[in-house]
């Protein structure tokens, strides 16, 4: 009822202060996760509740340039990042499971090495922030700002849930924003190497993910 109540009643209220309102309610049971794509959402919540944690996946598959992003993060600004890693890592991955599992049954690797590390990373919350979009892709198009994760049995904030891409870009320009240098080389959406490539001309953001599959999320998400 919490999490329905502010979504209706923050709906259009800026970003910072949907993040406000997460820091004031939840304190320290509330956390921000981040793929390190950019540092928009760390930044923001940070003005709000400096000294948060900062949840990032960290998969063992990423590209360089994402794992600089979350070093950056670390080292410039007011949050405390917790890299989370799989139980497996990808070595015994592919020895449990026989090797490249991303390219058989991608769902089964997102759920080893993104899906169950965020369960037990999301523990010790109360709340959580991602930073979905509705304008990202069909599937997102209906994202609350605020809603109830009742899978997780938290609640979940999306500040930047209308955000258009203009808006992302408006924020890294004027704070100065940490931003994957990949997005320079042609990519729309950055996730683990072996699932992302770049997008073609006029291509949704997130078609570079899992191209060769009906697959459009990971799992975190959903």
């Amino acid at each position: 009822a919490l999490a329905e109540a502010a979504g209706r009643e923050l709906e259009g209220a800026p970003a910072l202060e949907i993040a406000r309102w997460a820091s004031e309610t939840f304190g320290d049971r509330f956390c921000v996760t981040s793929s390190m794509a950019d540092a928009v959402l760390a930044h923001l919540v940070s003005r709000a509740a400096p000294g948060v944690d900062v949840v990032f996946l960290d998969t063992g598959l990423h590209f360089p340039e994402t794992l600089r992003v979350r070093d950056e993060v670390a080292r410039t600004l007011p949050v405390n990042v917790r890299s989370v890693r799989p139980r497996l890592t990808v070595g015994q991955q592919d020895g449990q499971y026989g090797p490249r599992l991303f390219n058989r049954s991608p769902d089964d690797c997102c759920r080893l090495r993104k899906v169950e590390p965020l369960e037990r990373a999301l523990g010790g919350y109360d709340a959580w922030a991602a930073g979905l979009r509705r304008d990202e892709s069909p599937t997102r198009a209906n994202t609350p700002v605020v809603a109830f994760d009742a899978r997780r049995g938290k609640v979940k904030v999306n500040p930047i849930a209308t955000w258009t891409q203009a808006d992302v870009d408006n924020y890294i320009a004027r704070w100065n924003v940490p931003v994957n240098e990949l997005f320079k080389q042609g990519y729309g959406s950055i996730g683990c190497w072996p699932c992302t490539r770049r997008t073609r001309a006029g291509e949704d953001p997130r078609a570079g993910r899992w191209a060769m599959f009906e697959k459009t999320e990971c799992g975190l998400h959903t």
